[in-house]
């Protein structure tokens, strides 16, 4: 019963309407701090994402589950905790505006063992055949590659579950030196 109350409260929220007025105020307060952190577009924070080219879908769910408590991160948090479902909007909306990140240059992963990793262990199944991701999903192509360590490493030590079971199990199979060529390779494609 609590996750079909949990799902009409997010249902309301995703496709409810938004007042554009008060959305640009709430999240006009905060945008400059989501930029120091993020960039725009390209994050040059280490073990931040970079935004550009999340679906404003998958970015508002990140947002209201940082806000509810239910992903952690104590900086996301304390920023959206005081933001209305308005303002989360509109900062879902601002970051799906963001432009992909550039491609770095080539590192040590972008050889086929590596694509034969990501092949091996179905990335694209979910990510899609180019790692841009989609509606629920993020884009995995041209993230920070430290951020892509992270987020296996939080997954495999189940630090970060959300609804995404898969990846704990996809992220446990992984040894330490797996991790680092999927992200160094998935960071750098072309």
């Amino acid at each position: 019963m609590a996750s079909r109350a949990g799902a009409a409260v997010l249902g309301a929220l995703l496709l409810g309407p938004m007042q554009h007025a008060s959305a640009q105020e709430g999240f006009l307060a905060v945008q400059e701090q989501c930029v120091a952190c993020h960039g725009s577009g390209d994050s040059t924070t280490a073990e931040v994402p970079s935004l550009g080219g999340i679906d404003s879908y998958y970015a508002l769910l990140q947002l209201v589950a940082f806000r509810s408590g239910n992903r952690a991160g104590d900086a996301m948090q304390a920023l959206t905790s005081e933001m209305t479902d308005n303002d989360l909007r509109a900062a879902a909306a601002w970051i799906a505006g963001l432009p992909p990140p550039q491609v770095p240059a080539p590192g040590t992963g972008a050889g086929s063992d590596a694509g034969a990793l990501a092949q091996d262990h179905r990335c694209n199944t979910c990510h899609g055949a180019d790692f841009r991701g989609g509606k629920q999903i993020p884009p995995l192509r041209n993230q920070r590659a430290d951020y892509l360590r992270k987020a296996l490493l939080d997954f495999r030590a189940e630090r970060r579950l959300g609804s995404r079971a898969a990846m704990v199990e996809i992220a446990q199979a992984l040894t330490e030196e797996e991790v680092d060529l999927l992200a160094d390779y998935l960071a750098t494609l072309p």
